[in-house]
């Protein structure tokens, strides 16, 4: 398994692998937001050895993260693994990806979210060594 930073010639790439995981959005309207996003974002990606996608996480810095000891910390925005390729270490070696990125950039704190009915991901949540903080159910209100 290849894993690497994404660059502008991954955009493609990563925003087939973001249409997956958000499957209301098309691979299209994702690469024109990746083309937007600020410098502190940033993707790796994981290939098999003959070049197939497998994987994709990206992460910025955050002023601020839920249990953080500090203000600024990273955050896992998204991760999602190609189907074929989950339960082979693919998502753990794009978390040490990020870590190492979230090291480089001298932080300390890496924060992640699920949704309450994830049950899966919870769990890899755990075994990566990530805490739960707390459990969150967010209103809203259209004001127009």
């Amino acid at each position: 398994m290849i894993v690497r930073r994404a660059d502008v010639a991954d955009r493609p790439v990563w925003a087939a692998m973001l249409a997956e995981l958000h499957p209301e959005q098309s691979a299209s309207e994702f690469e024109a937001e990746i083309a937007a996003l600020p410098q502190d974002f940033v993707c790796f990606l994981a290939f098999t050895e003959t070049g197939e996608p497998a994987g994709m996480i990206d992460a910025m810095v955050r002023n601020y993260a839920e249990g953080a000891p500090g203000f600024r910390a990273a955050y896992v925005e998204d991760l999602w693994v190609d189907p074929r390729h989950r339960r082979s270490g693919v998502a753990s070696r794009l978390l040490e990806a990020v870590e190492n990125w979230a090291r480089e950039q001298h932080l300390d704190w890496l924060g992640s979210d699920t949704t309450l009915d994830n049950r899966m991901s919870q769990a890899w949540h755990e075994a990566a060594g990530f805490g739960e903080i707390e459990r969150l159910v967010v209103f809203g209100k259209l004001l127009r």
